[in-house]
Parts: C-alpha cells; structure tokens; sequence
C-alpha cells in the first residue's frame, strides 16, 4: 500500500513537471528543451508501469522495461546536451540570442537601447518624468502594458516576453520607437541637442553590436533622427514649415513638425514582409531629394552638404558598413559623402580590372599551353611520320614484289592476305601523308603546281571518289555549281581539301541524308559552299574544329588532322575557309579559293 502511494505521488510530481517543461518550450521553442521533454516523458510512464501491474509483474517485466527506459532517458538527456552545447557556441556572446526566440531577442534589444537613455536621465532628473513618460505611452500603445521603471531605476519589459508572440513586431517596434523618441527629447532638454544626437548613435551601435535582429527595426531612427533632423533643425523656421508641408503631403511616412522634429511612427506601420531595408533607403532618399533644395536655400549648399556627410560618417560603424554595402552611398545626390563614392568606385573599378586582367592572364596561359603543345604535337609527328616512312616503303615493296611472284609463286589465300596488307599500307602511307602535312605548305612549291581548271568538272571529280561512301549510307549529292567558273591552285591539293569536308558531312550526316554543293564567284575569288542535314556542331565546339589534333567526337575515330589540313591547304593558296552550323540540325562549310571564270 505504501509503495503503491508513493508511486502515485511520484507520478504526479513527474507529471507536472514534465508541464513545467513543456509550458517552457511552448515559450522558447527550442530544439533542446524538446529532447527534454521527450526523455522526461518516460518518468511519469515508469510510475505508471508500477501502479499497473502487479508487484509479481513488475519483478518479472521490470528486468526489461526499467533498464530499457533508462537506457532512452540517457540518450535523450545526451542529446538535448549536445543540441543546447552546439546553440550556445553557435550565439552572439549573449544570452538572450542563444536562448531566446526572435521576436524575444527583439523586445530585449528594445529595452536596452532605452535603458541607455534611462542611465543618462536619471541623474538628471530623477525617475518620475521617465515614469510620466512610460504611463503615457502605455495609454497610447497597450502593447507596453507590464513594462514598469523598477526599484533599479531600470525599464523592465520581462512581463511583455509572455505575449510577445501573439503581438506584431511591427505594433511593437511603433511603440518603443515613441518610448524611445521621448526619452531623447528629455534628455535633449538638459544637453544640447548634438550630444543628444550622439548618444543614440553611440546607443544604437552598441546594441547592434550585440543583437543584430534589431538592424532593420533602428535603422530608419538612425537615418532620419541622426542625418536628416539635425540638419533641418538648424533652417529658419519659415524654411522648416515649407519642408514639414511639402512632407507631410506626400506619402512618405514621415511627419515633422513645426520645429523640425520628425515623425517616422508610419513607416514601421508600413513595412513589408521582405526588403525592408530597401523601403526604407527608398523612403529616405525621397525625403532627403525633397527637403534638400530647401535646406540649401536656409543655410546654404555647402553647409547642407558638409552636415548631412558629418552625420553620416558619425554613423556606428556596424550600421554604416550595412547600408553602404546596399548601394546607399551611390545614390546620394552630388557633393554627399564625395570622397566616399570616389573611394567605392575606385574599389570596383580596380577589382574589376583585376577580374578582366585574371581571365587575359588565364586566356593567354591557356593559348601558350595549347600553341606549345601543338608544336609539341607537330614536331613529334613530324619525326615519327619520317621514322615511319622508310620502313613502310620497304613492307610496300615486298609487297609488290610477292605479288608479282618475283619471290616464290603464292597461294590464292596469301594473294587475298596481301591484298588486304597493300590497303593497309597504302591507308597508312596516306596517314603519314597527312600528318606531315600539318606544319605548313611550301608557298613556292606551290606556286609552280598552280594552274587554272573548271570548278563543276573538278567537284564532280571529287565527289565521284566519295561515291562508295555515299552508296553505303544511301546518301545523295547534288552539285549546283556553273560551268563558266574556274578554280586557281593545285588540284590534288583542293581536291584533298574538298574531299576532306565532304567525307566530314558523309560519316556525320544519317543514312538518307542529303548533300547540298553550291558555288558562285565572289570578285576574284570562288565562294563554296558545302551543306549538309547532319547532326550539327556546337558553339563550344565551334572554336576549335579547325586546330591540329582536337577531335570533338570521341568515337570518330579519327586524329583530327582532316580540318587542319583542309585549313591549311585553303589559307596556303590565299583563301580562306569557316563553317556555320546548328546542333541537330546540320552544317554549312565555306570555301572562299582563288579563281574566277573559265577563258
């Protein structure tokens, strides 16, 4: 009976303190306080378990439900230890940032940013003005009811920490921005209003040096009550009336009275969701652009534009490093904040000449890479292709000579086998043939090759040789060329040129494809133009098809010598050669070749 009591009494206990904890996270919300709760939880169930079943039960099932329960109390309790540890390091050095929910954190920032004005009062003149102050505000914004000047001579706000919450942040930042703006205005009474003006800059600094949650919601008092209302406050009166209706007409959210004070109650009313800080630079241009002229009439240019940069460069250096970051400093009209502009430009500028001067830098290392290897290239091929020939020559021989039986008579079988080693040496003559090729051609030699010849017979030519190509992949070739044009160079030459590109459109074009020839004269030169429905080129690719080596398609198979030759056969009779094409759907070369029409 005793133990029976005792558990329920324990079960009761563990039950409201399991309460306790939940009314503190329903608080607090956070991720540790709720793995407390989830391993508190099984204390209450353990009493529970013991009421339940009987007392032979519980010696039999109490060897697994009890270890079993500690055992997830323990790593419960472990894990909401590690989750609080990784919150604290993960905080601003205070207490109310690692501990406290936003809209928390927000309402303390409030309170300290008055008790900085508090601290500076009260020796002034007592608490009861400050009290006089509060209650009125009450009256006026009963979202600051519970906030009371304590025995401390302090501004306590922690009954407000219950029901901030279900308040908006906005109704309250309207309300403390009131407290706050009374508790500068007393204290302006017993100072000159500069100094009054630096102490809510000073303020403001240090608490966004501790709760930076609170920038967006002090940033449109430090720009209008530190920057602006200094500046209107020193014009005539007249000249401040003309400014307080040409702003209180407009729809700016600011109000100023007939001293010059501003009223920025409003704008907190209309904040948006998002990119507040964006209205509110907007909003502060706009009445800077508006009362500026009048100003400079009241105290002249130079004085305005002097004052409004002093207030600026006196700004914390926290909220001044954010809103020059947002583009601010830009924005303000000429002869604000000039060295400061000249000093942000200069920035850019320099960084993005270093930007530009690091891509040239990497666009000519990647040139000097590409041109080095290629030499590389070049001259390796150009000793393997020589090394390679003397040896071929001598296996064609043999060739030749087996074939003709000068070396023993040869079975049906070896005739067929030699035949097949005659393509394969001929294909890698040709290979070898290419990539010597590839360096350059001998203009001189050249010139005594040239001669003039009909571009239509010559195409024909040509294509005739790609003829079984064409009938493999069922593809046709239709040549529009006039007969009055001719062509100037060596023929075998242009004819490997053509033959390359046509070959290209033949293995990249589908079975079925069509080939398309044009040619037209141009001035002294003949314009071809090769066109194909293949699978296209992409403009990555584009760049580079023409460079020695650079095969685009891996599974081509070839070395990617057929463009470079085709290249420097055209430029090598004063011509030139591009392609143009879309990806899927085909491809155009041109030929730009010497010639002209037929004698």
């Amino acid at each position: 009976m005793i133990t029976e009591t005792l558990s329920l009494i324990n079960l009761i206990l563990s039950v409201l303190i399991l309460a306790v904890i939940f009314m503190v996270y329903s608080v607090y919300k956070r991720v540790y306080l709720l793995w407390f709760i989830l391993s508190f939880s099984i204390v209450p169930f353990i009493f529970a378990y013991s009421l339940i079943w009987s007392p032979e039960g519980i010696s039999k099932m109490g060897v697994v439900v009890y270890p079993i329960s500690v055992i997830v109390i323990e790593i419960g309790m472990l894990i909401a230890q590690k989750n609080l540890i990784s919150s604290i390091k993960s905080g601003e050095e205070e207490e109310y940032q690692m501990l406290l929910r936003d809209d928390v954190a927000i309402l303390r920032g409030y309170e300290q940013l008055a008790n900085f004005f508090v601290s500076r009062i009260v020796p002034l003149i007592g608490t009861n003005s400050i009290k006089e102050l509060l209650e009125s505000r009450i009256e006026k914004y009963p979202v600051l009811s519970g906030s009371y000047i304590g025995i401390d001579e302090r501004l306590n706000t922690r009954a407000l920490e219950e029901v901030v919450g279900k308040m908006e942040v906005e109704e309250l930042s309207v309300a403390f921005y009131e407290l706050i703006s009374g508790l500068l205005e007393l204290y302006s009474a017993f100072v000159p209003l500069e100094k009054a003006v630096d102490e809510l800059r000073n303020g403001t600094g240090r608490v966004m040096e501790k709760n930076v949650l609170l920038f967006e919601w002090v940033v449109p008092m430090v720009l209008f009550k530190t920057v602006l209302e200094p500046v209107l406050r020193k014009c005539r009166r007249e000249d401040i009336m003309e400014v307080a209706i040409l702003i209180n007409r407009s729809k700016s959210g600011v109000k100023i009275d007939k001293e010059g004070k501003m009223d920025i109650g409003e704008l907190y009313r209309a904040y948006p969701e998002k990119d507040r800080l964006s209205f509110i630079i907007e909003k502060f241009l706009y009445v800077l652009n508006k009362m500026r002229p009048i100003v400079q009439q009241s105290i002249g240019e130079e004085n305005t534009n002097s004052i409004i940069t002093e207030n600026f460069r006196k700004m914390p250096t926290n909220i001044k490093e954010r809103l020059y970051g947002e583009g601010l400093v830009e924005r303000l009209p000429k002869g604000i904040l000039e060295e400061e502009k000249v000093t942000l430009m200069s920035r850019e500028k320099l960084i993005e000449e270093l930007v530009e001067r690091r891509k040239k830098l990497e666009d000519a290392y990647r040139e000097l890479a590409e041109a080095e290897l290629g030499k590389m290239k070049a001259t390796f091929l150009d000793v393997v292709a020589h090394e390679l020939r003397t040896p071929l020559t001598s296996i064609k021989t043999y060739v030749e000579l087996f074939k003709k039986g000068k070396l023993g008579r040869l079975t049906k079988t070896q005739k067929e086998k030699l035949d097949i080693m005659e393509k394969n040496v001929d294909k890698l003559a040709n290979l070898i043939n290419d990539m010597l090729q590839i360096p350059s051609i001998d203009i001189k030699e050249l010139e005594l090759r040239k001669e003039k010849f009909p571009a239509k017979d010559f195409i024909e030519e040509v294509v005739e040789d790609c003829s079984t190509l064409l009938h493999e992949k069922k593809q046709s070739v239709s040549v529009n060329v006039p007969p009055a044009l001719a062509l100037q160079g060596d023929r075998n030459l242009l004819g490997k040129a053509i033959k390359n590109i046509i070959g290209n459109a033949i293995k990249y074009t589908p079975d079925g494809g069509k080939i398309k020839i044009y040619a037209r004269a141009d001035g002294d030169k003949v314009h071809i133009k090769i066109k194909d429905n293949g699978v296209g080129i992409s403009d990555d690719e584009m760049g580079r098809i023409f460079d020695p080596f650079y095969t685009g398609d891996k599974k081509s198979g070839g070395m990617g010598l057929g463009l470079p030759i085709v290249k420097n056969i055209v430029e090598g009779h004063g011509g030139r050669v591009w392609a143009e094409s879309k990806v899927g759907k085909g491809s155009t070369f041109h030929l730009l070749l010497p010639g002209g029409k037929n004698d």
